[in-house]
């Protein structure tokens, strides 16, 4: 078998769908039953070693700060997601023949023009369940494009069995022809002792185990209003002990979210670190006392699966996909509802027995995912779509 992937979206600091793609593009060099895997993007095609060489050297290379601002400036141009969408399918056109015979992945949703085989990774449906979260730009494409993605893709695949059940029930998508693979958590997510997290968590200005943790773009979707709700109105005692500590750039229509952080920083003790380097994300993880995920809806939600492999007690919303992967072994609140959220945050950081039995429970069900897995699961749908 030989696959063809759009590597558009690994332009550091890596998202989500950046994530997944990184992780899944590694594991399926490594995997013997695939001939060849090649990648392309607006610069061109290249070799799968060469997409994830230039997505290192980039990250190294560009600040945080840069890459976001040429993002969303570049995002926010009139007609970009169509000038895009123009760039790629020329791409693919110009190479239709070279290329006929590869099966080609597209992880970022929407299909691309190929003469052969084709198969999408359908993320999320947010666009569609909340679209005031979203810019209208995106919304728009979004809506106008996917039918069509979902009329051609020879199969699609879904990060939970929530999206798979929303597609074959919002869109009549026949439920042989999509299947849910899970995510994976990079290694790096484990356990850490207080003495293994000192360094990090001192040039931070934070004690292992005395503090809430949220990793993530900072925006409505992602429910952080809620969890700042939510903390605001614990006892002031334990709010002292167990700081806020919000890690993420500011994503679409956080202004406001920003402006009040600013003022909770000054006048309540929360944290924001902004960004925060990879390499010191695992001790973050992993010195947490809690990690709570608040938001409203995902498609997956790769944070908490990566503090469940740190080995911390996680709190995140009931009825999402987040709930259905963690299988019972994280606290859930009731979504959208910041005074359950707060009752049950409360109960976490003032009972340490229940804390040490999530974070038990999480680490054990984490064990049930790597990239590996997810690459694997994948390259069977490549053979099922091939035969």
């Amino acid at each position: 078998m030989k696959v063809l992937l759009n590597t558009e979206s690994l332009v550091p600091p890596l998202t989500g769908i950046g994530n997944y793609t990184y992780h899944l593009l590694q594991e399926l060099t490594r995997l013997p039953q695939l001939e060849a895997v090649e990648c392309f993007n607006t610069r061109g095609f290249s070799t799968a070693q060469a997409a994830l060489h230039a997505c290192d050297a980039a990250q190294t290379q560009q600040s945080p700060r840069e890459a976001n601002g040429l993002r969303r400036v570049l995002s926010a141009l009139p007609l970009a997601y169509r000038l895009r969408e123009t760039l790629r399918n020329g791409q693919l056109r110009l190479n239709a023949r070279r290329y006929k015979d590869f099966i080609y992945h597209e992880p970022n949703i929407i299909l691309k023009a190929h003469p052969g085989l084709s198969i999408a990774t359908v993320h999320d449906l947010s666009f569609v369940h909340h679209p005031h979260l979203h810019p209208p730009a995106r919304v728009a494409w979004l809506n106008q494009q996917l039918p069509n993605t979902l009329a051609r893709a020879d199969f699609l695949i879904t990060d939970s069995e929530c999206v798979r059940q929303e597609l074959i029930e919002r869109f009549d998508v026949a439920p042989a022809k999509v299947r849910s693979v899970y995510l994976g958590a990079d290694a790096r997510f484990r356990p850490h002792s207080a003495a293994q997290t000192e360094a990090v968590l001192q040039a931070h200005d934070l004690q292992h185990g005395s503090y809430v943790l949220f990793v993530g773009t900072l925006e409505p979707r992602k429910g952080v209003d809620l969890l700042i709700d939510a903390w605001c109105s614990l006892p002031e005692p334990l709010r002292r002990d167990m700081p806020l500590v919000l890690a993420g750039g500011s994503g679409w229509h956080g202004e406001a979210l920003q402006a009040r952080i600013a003022e909770l920083t000054a006048s309540h003790g929360l944290r924001h670190l902004k960004f925060v380097p990879a390499a010191d994300l695992p001790a973050l993880y992993a010195g947490a006392g809690v990690f709570c995920y608040p938001s409203l809806y995902e498609g997956f939600g790769l944070p908490v699966l990566e503090a469940m492999s740190s080995g911390v007690p996680v709190l995140c919303s009931a009825d999402t996909s987040m709930a259905e992967f963690s299988a019972g072994s994280t606290a859930l609140f009731e979504r959208g509802s910041p005074e359950h959220l707060a009752e049950r945050l409360q109960a976490l950081l003032t009972d340490d027995r229940q804390r040490q039995t999530l974070a038990t429970a999480g680490l054990l069900r984490a064990k049930d995912f790597s990239w590996q897995r997810c690459a694997q699961q994948t390259a069977e749908i490549y053979r099922l779509v091939g035969q």
